[in-house]
């Protein structure tokens, strides 16, 4: 049972790789889903988180926000570096050489940019982190941005799943830590709370 769902999963995710596939119809879409999936990286809100940080350092309460994204970002990539280390499952395209791939990672499980995808949704909704923008916006952005790695072929799609399941599990233990983690940066400053 367990060979006939992974040649199910195997089949359908590769019939859904429709940027990633040289025959593919939709190959001229390929640069767009590469900058929808780029938009949705650690590679754009690591930094940003950071430079945010560097910005704000005078005043820690400004700067609160930007370091707890940083830290549940932080976070997300422990979690999926562990488990990318005890389960090893090649990507089911192999591009991984190609220039326009974000990340040198060969192995597709799980997948850490639907887990950001997911902290960040949950993260940019209930912060209220872009106030100008509707809430609908922010889902269906991120929503693309987990698309785009299976239509890109990064990602089988029981592994964008199993992303998912690790961004809300990530949500819920940055919930339970977000005062313990402003407790110790205001400790941290000597600011009292």
């Amino acid at each position: 049972m367990l060979k006939q769902i992974t040649a199910y999963d195997t089949k359908i995710s590769l019939q859904w790789a429709i940027c990633a596939r040289l025959d593919s119809a939709y190959i001229s879409f390929r640069k767009l889903a590469i900058l929808l999936e780029f938009s949705g990286s650690g590679y754009v809100w690591i930094p940003y988180a950071i430079i945010m940080i560097a910005l704000h350092y005078t005043s820690v309460r400004e700067a609160m926000r930007f370091i707890l994204l940083f830290t549940g970002l932080m976070f997300d990539i422990a979690i999926v570096g562990t488990t990318k280390g005890l389960t090893r499952r090649p990507r089911p395209i192999v591009n991984h050489n190609d220039v326009l791939s974000i990340g040198p990672d060969k192995f597709s499980f799980p997948s850490g940019h639907t887990s950001r995808a997911v902290f960040l949704l949950f993260y940019f909704i209930q912060t209220s982190f872009f106030k100008h923008i509707p809430s609908p916006v922010i889902i269906i952005w991120l929503s693309l941005v987990v698309a785009s790695r299976v239509i890109l072929g990064r990602h089988y799609i029981s592994d964008v799943i199993a992303g998912i399941f690790f961004g809300i599990f990530e949500c819920s233990v940055i919930v339970r830590l977000t005062p313990f983690v402003t407790r110790l940066v205001f400790s941290i400053f000597g600011i009292p709370q």
